[in-house]
């Protein structure tokens, strides 16, 4: 992992709320050169000066861990592990679509309604496993971008791309964060988007989706939920919008349930 060092994450915190370094030191209350010589990597700030900083960036409690390291901002193999054991049974047996990501937006778990919904099966969904969900829209077999209706595709790809600078900006000096977007960046879409000014602040906790399916055009709300025990996972569920969306999840899921009941075996009934 390219964990950054402390001043560098200072650096980019600052960055992320246009405030220069001057202003951060007078509200800080620190001298004039402090922070450069900080963010530079020169001197290591005090606890003090650390908590100072903090409350004059307004970081929330995730930013605030990404910062003093209290955890690594991104999980390692055994902690991806860890977590998928954990939830993998909460989301397979959630009766709308859901999946798991973490903070750079990669997907390391899904129920068969999330699958079922993009059209993917347990293997081409395993070949991407870990993959962010820019990759997926934009560069996967899924053709998700075909499967949302033309008069939504503007809005949905501005407002995936708006919430993927705000997740890249954090990582933006990590090796896997700039290989990623130079790739992104070939796509005339994502380019498009990205160029354009974002007044996204926070990272969304809902976001506004539409996808067709079948002969539906299906209307849901993305709601986005941390997991407790680890906030740098994130449990995506897709919540029915109207009546009709509602009746499809319920035909998708009476299709998967009667499909793996199918598969059983029959229990013997003794004479």
């Amino acid at each position: 992992m390219d964990e950054l060092p402390l001043g560098r994450k200072i650096y980019v915190l600052r960055e992320d709320r246009s405030l220069s370094q001057t202003k951060l030191e007078v509200e800080a209350g620190l001298s004039f050169g402090t922070l450069s010589r900080i963010e530079n990597g020169n001197i290591n700030p005090t606890k003090e000066t650390i908590i100072k900083i903090a409350q004059v960036l307004d970081l929330h409690d995730d930013e605030f861990n990404y910062l003093i390291s209290l955890q690594k901002s991104s999980p390692d193999v055994d902690e991806i592990e860890r977590v998928v054991g954990l939830v993998s049974e909460e989301i397979k047996n959630e009766r709308i679509p859901a999946y798991l990501i973490d903070t750079k937006l990669r997907v390391w778990d899904w129920n068969k309604m999330i699958l079922k919904l993009i059209g993917a099966d347990d293997n081409s969904a395993e070949k991407y496993r870990g993959y962010t969900c820019m990759r997926l829209l934009f560069f996967s077999e899924f053709n998700i971008r075909n499967k949302i209706p033309k008069e939504k595709l503007g809005k949905i790809i501005k407002q995936q791309v708006d919430t993927y600078k705000y997740v890249s900006n954090k990582y933006r000096n990590e090796s896997f964060t700039n290989s990623e977007i130079r790739e992104l960046l070939k796509d005339v879409s994502f380019k498009n988007a990205w160029k354009t000014e974002s007044e996204l602040k926070y990272f969304p906790i809902k976001n506004e989706f539409h996808l067709k399916y079948g002969n539906n055009i299906l209307n849901i709300d993305i709601l986005l939920n941390r997991f407790s025990s680890d906030n740098r996972f994130i449990i995506v569920k897709y919540y029915p919008k109207d009546s009709r969306t509602l009746k499809v999840f319920e035909s998708i899921r009476d299709s998967i349930n009667h499909s793996e009941n199918k598969g059983r075996p029959k229990e013997k009934v003794d004479p």
